[in-house]
């Protein structure tokens, strides 16, 4: 259990810890808090998740716990009917929906409520614009797919397409979801390490590339494959840790699209391939999207590791306290239906 529990908190500790340095430069967060945030801290103006305490998540883990339980209630068995089910549960949860639902997902949810078939077009639009889609939002709730799959990345490839096919309709986004699925699926391996996981992801990115187009929307934009290896190659340099960093930040970007935020969690992984834990923590002071790449870098991360200690179990403790939430419940269970 350790390992789907490691990925759950991993990843839910990025985006709790993530949501007071969102927005921010990468120079700014080190500027505002004197160096890297390693503990939760309360958002203040700067942040999306203004009125959050201390601890408490956002959009982006909410969306995954709930997906995880809605997975559970239908036998761990993953299609559309289900996803969708969970994207409408969390839309009538104000204290996520309202503050932090992002473009591509307001959309989807307003068609399924309306039974509309098509995504609507922007105020003032002549067509939708479908590249504009093409985000992280797909990325960040996509760990399901690797840990209701331990071991067996194809599959988890293919779940990865039908969860995010509801609602990031078009192959950038499925690659970038695939690659992330991939990566964790592989990761619940025994004895797997980063290398492992990170060569997985690429081989999903690819494939999740080739089938996005097949079955949904291509739509322009860069390949999420090719600036993982980009990503790779800048963490590979011979520089310390904190430049290595900067340049991910500078050169590949940790923004909404789904070609930044996914090949920069790659990229962070590959720097701190010894030290998994500390690969969340310069996530969530990466800059700008920090609460998505950190869920996204923390679930990848997290799958690694059987070993949990006093640190995280308190950090854990703080979760479900804060945001009302049984996370270790929830990782026993997905460990059940998965025998």
């Amino acid at each position: 259990m350790s390992k789907i529990l490691n990925s759950l908190a991993y990843g839910a500790i990025g985006d709790a810890m993530g949501a007071a340095t969102e927005n921010l430069s990468f120079n700014q967060i080190r500027k505002k808090f004197n160096g890297k945030v390693q503990e939760f801290l309360k958002p203040d103006e700067a942040n999306f998740a203004l009125g959050n305490e201390a601890g408490q998540v956002t959009d982006d883990f909410s969306q995954t716990y709930l997906l995880c339980r809605k997975i559970l209630e239908n036998n761990g068995v993953i299609n559309e009917k289900i996803v969708k089910l969970a994207i409408l549960e969390w839309s009538d949860m104000p204290q996520y929906f309202d503050r932090f639902a992002g473009p591509t997902t307001r959309s989807a949810v307003k068609m399924f409520k309306t039974g509309a078939k098509e995504l609507e077009k922007a105020p003032g639009a002549v067509t939708v614009d479908y590249s504009s889609k093409a985000t992280n939002g797909s990325a960040m709730k996509i760990s399901p797919a690797g840990l209701f799959n331990p071991g067996n990345p194809n599959k988890a490839i293919e779940d990865a397409i039908t969860i995010t096919r509801v609602t990031h309709d078009n192959h950038l986004a499925i690659s970038g979801a695939c690659a992330v699925a991939s990566a964790i699926s592989t990761g619940l391996k025994e004895n797997s390490n980063i290398n492992d996981i990170i060569k997985s992801g690429i081989e999903g990115s690819i494939i999740g590339e080739e089938k996005g187009i097949l079955v949904s929307r291509e739509v322009g934009g860069a390949s999420v494959t090719e600036r993982i290896k980009l990503a790779l190659k800048i963490a590979s340099q011979s520089k310390d840790k904190d430049s290595i960093m900067k340049d991910l930040y500078d050169i590949i970007g940790s923004g909404l699209h789904v070609s930044e935020a996914v090949p920069i969690s790659f990229g962070i992984l590959k720097a701190n391939e010894n030290n998994p834990f500390e690969a969340v923590i310069d996530a969530v002071n990466i800059g700008y999207d920090t609460d998505t790449v950190a869920i996204i870098t923390g679930t990848m991360a997290g799958s690694i590791c059987y070993e949990i200690n006093d640190k995280i179990e308190n950090m854990i403790d703080i979760l479900e306290e804060k945001n009302k939430m049984g996370i270790r419940e929830l990782a026993r269970e997905i460990e059940k239906i998965n025998l």
